[in-house]
């Protein structure tokens, strides 16, 4: 890998540009096959005296934030919105646990509104005054993840400040790994031995400090699937999970539906000073049968743009307001496309929905073998071949 490392490129124009670069090999068994690199435009940037305050500087604004959103947790049980029996057992848990300080793993696919839970989880406990910290494993080098969540000391390495990490921010309250399974192996090895004894070590330190911190973690593929793939430890998830959560995805929700379709309507009412009181019959079927794969969060999408677009004299949204949108929808992704008119509700979607579900399932038990998931679905193998191949499942 060669990191910050800088480039002058003359482009079409003749110009000069300054670059910061990084470049990452790609292997396959010990032979390079080709590399990543990303480059940055850094003409009109103030040079950096050392490469590495680059560094400290992304590492300080990620606890800068942080710390300017001490105790941000908004969301608590009650913002929640559900009808559904399993996401109110999770909630009447939740609210069991309020002198516990047990770690919680959550797993929900993308979209289901897992930093809400976790967020309502620290608001249900007795560390609610305390501060609610979150951070997006994935989204972070995992050369900068260390120094961010342990703190770094003066002469760890070059330009190193005395800073505390975010297992000392977070202390005496939460600390929130969203995609824990994006962390790297070596790391949780490290992330371990803090949850097993209470103490960090700053990077070039040689001294502990104790913190008291509950852990909420979470993921959007499940556990087992992650530790059988090697991204999460199973010594380190058996640690993270004494709660374990499941939040179900929206097309297993269909009694919340229409609840979020109505309360996302009357949100951007007040927000948008419209007036918007029902839907047409086609608009709602849309909802009710479409499968949703953005969960909550394309919902809410969807209803935004729909009430920026409808006009403040209309009190009704019709398939028309949001057709730009379900087009866009369409073309993302075809397994999930809806008939637009449901006056009369076509079978056959349904019929390939439920069996888009349970092939899926099948392949899913048997590890992808269609021989076996043929059996399990009592259907000739060359059948489901097709209907794979249908699907494009």
């Amino acid at each position: 890998p060669v990191q910050r490392k800088r480039q002058h490129v003359i482009d079409l124009n003749g110009s000069k540009i300054k670059t910061m670069n990084l470049s990452f090999p790609i292997k396959s068994g010990n032979s390079i096959i080709g590399a990543i690199e990303v480059s940055k435009d850094i003409s009109n940037v103030m040079e950096y005296s050392n490469n590495i305050k680059m560094d400290i500087s992304t590492i300080e604004n990620i606890k800068r934030i942080s710390n300017e959103n001490r105790n941000r947790a908004k969301y608590e049980l009650r913002d929640i919105i559900s009808e559904n029996k399993e996401i109110r057992e999770i909630k009447y848990e939740i609210n069991r646990l309020y002198d516990s300080s047990v770690p919680v793993f959550i797993y929900g696919e993308t979209g289901t509104g897992k930093e809400m839970f976790a967020q309502a989880i620290h608001n249900s406990s007795n560390r609610k005054d305390k501060p609610f910290v979150p951070i997006n494993c994935s989204a972070i080098p995992e050369g900068l993840l260390e120094s961010i969540l342990f703190g770094t000391t003066v002469g760890s390495y070059t330009g190193a400040v005395n800073s505390p990490g975010l297992f000392e921010v977070a202390d005496g309250g939460t600390l929130y790994l969203d995609e824990i399974n994006s962390m790297s192996i070596n790391l949780q090895s490290k992330l371990l031995r803090v949850l097993e004894d209470g103490y960090i070590r700053r990077i070039g330190s040689k001294n502990e400090k104790q913190c008291d911190v509950r852990v909420i973690s979470s993921s959007n593929i499940p556990a087992n699937e992650a530790i059988r793939c090697k991204t999460l430890r199973e010594d380190i998830y058996y640690r993270l999970c004494v709660m374990n959560i499941s939040i179900p995805p929206l097309r297993e929700r269909k009694e919340d539906i229409i609840k979020l379709l109505y309360y996302y309507i009357q949100k951007y009412n007040v927000f948008l000073n419209k007036d918007v009181e029902k839907v047409s019959k086609d608009v709602y079927d849309y909802f009710l049968y479409y499968n949703w794969p953005g969960n909550i969060r394309e919902l809410k999408h969807i209803i935004e743009y729909t009430m920026n677009v409808i006009d403040k004299d209309e009190n009704t949204i019709e398939m028309h307001h949001m057709k730009k949108k379900i087009e866009e929808i369409q073309k993302k992704d075809a397994d999930n496309y809806i008939v637009d008119n449901y006056t009369i509700t076509p079978l056959n979607p349904k019929i390939e929905h439920v069996e888009r579900i349970e092939i899926s399932k099948a392949l899913q038990k048997t590890k992808r073998n269609v021989s076996q998931a043929a059996k399990l679905l009592k259907i000739p193998r060359q059948t489901l071949q097709n209907k794979i191949t249908k699907y494009n499942i």
